[in-house]
């Protein structure tokens, strides 16, 4: 396709499209080097400086990396740019934390379901020593991170690269809108130990391959937090009405 001839388009969308294709089309792979400024370019027929700011956005993106005396090679790591571009359609749309953690709930309930099946005896002794660790005294902040490693745990086992992509982005856009959420849960005694509990039960279902048993425990524990964040967004639209 020759993109110096399309009309109605911009000089960077023609760049673009073509860095897309060739990507799309498996023409380029993960690692490949990806042709000079100077043979885009002439190929495409538009100016260096047009393709060198194609390249800057992509590399903001996460889908390139530029190595100092090498050139430009393909890579993909857009984690950083899409939580970025996320939150902000969030905030427009008005989206909130309670949306989010029912679609990383329904994210964590598919990849139990394939992990039921795929988790590995490594995977279950590195979620094991997690909780044993889980177990010992130790801050409500400090449980909330070994909480945070055993969930991304669980859904690793699922061997599902997309759950595995997409649930770590929740995780991360819910510690934007909710900071120390974790801990202030972890806080309560009473609910850290049903946590504990429910966590227990999650290991134990899998090490038992036993469906019914995991998503029963994946209950416990999702009713657990969906009953603090109702507690705090009622909380927040309280505050909201006596201002």
């Amino acid at each position: 396709m020759d993109y110096s001839k399309l009309n109605g388009k911009k000089t960077y969308e023609y760049i673009f499209n073509y860095c897309s294709e060739q990507i799309l089309s498996g023409k380029l792979k993960l690692n490949d080097k990806i042709p000079t400024e100077r043979e885009i370019a002439e190929k495409l027929g538009v100016s260096r400086n047009s393709v060198r700011e194609v390249m800057h956005m992509l590399e903001i993106t996460g889908l390139i990396e530029c190595r100092q005396g090498s050139g430009n090679y393909v890579r993909c790591d857009p984690m950083e740019y899409m939580l970025k571009s996320v939150n902000m359609v969030m905030a427009l749309m008005q989206i909130d934390y309670s949306e989010i953690f029912h679609i990383r709930i329904g994210y964590e309930y598919a990849a139990i379901r394939l992990a039921i099946q795929e988790v590995l005896p490594q995977e279950l002794e590195e979620m094991h020593q997690i909780l044993i660790k889980m177990d010992e005294p130790m801050s409500s902040k400090e449980s909330a991170k070994y909480d945070v490693e055993f969930h991304h745990k669980l859904v690793s086992a699922s061997h599902n690269r997309m759950l595995i992509l997409y649930n770590s982005m929740l995780y991360g856009l819910m510690d934007l809108f909710i900071e120390d959420f974790r801990s202030k849960i972890l806080m309560n005694k009473m609910r850290a130990e049903l946590l504990r509990r429910a966590h227990w039960a999650i290991y134990h279902a899998l090490e038992k391959k036993d469906l019914q048993e995991a998503i029963k425990a994946l209950n416990k524990h999702s009713r657990i937090v969906q009953e603090q964040l109702d507690r705090m967004m009622q909380k927040e639209e309280k505050q909201r009405e006596d201002e």
